[in-house]
């Protein structure tokens, strides 16, 4: 990753867009991965309160990943499942979501 990248994952609701779980501004690390036939997102360190809201909104979920470089546009992608993600959570506190759908795009291009 190049040192001056930035990155943000942001899990909103579908409706009204409203902030279920910020997990850049919160610190929490996470891996993004491409997977056979969609992509899987694994966040370490979620608490189980969150983890019961994004059940809760599962069918809801909207999950947008942004990467942003100085001069550059960032480049963001909106990731869903056209039917319903799955998640799992651990005894480590590790929450993974698994959904079919990525969408890339840019401020040009929406």
């Amino acid at each position: 990753m190049t040192p001056d990248l930035e990155v943000h994952l942001y899990i909103k609701h579908a409706v009204g867009s409203r902030m279920l779980f910020d997990v850049s501004g919160a610190n929490k690390p996470f891996k993004l991965e491409q997977t056979g036939g969609g992509w899987t997102l694994t966040i370490h360190d979620v608490d189980p309160t969150t983890v019961e809201l994004l059940r809760h909104n599962l069918r809801e979920l909207n999950i947008f990943y942004f990467e942003e470089q100085a001069g550059h546009a960032a480049v963001k992608s909106w990731l869903y499942d056209k039917d319903c993600p799955a998640i799992e959570y651990d005894d480590a506190r590790r929450c993974v979501i698994r959904g079919d759908t990525k969408m890339d795009y840019t401020n040009d291009s929406v």
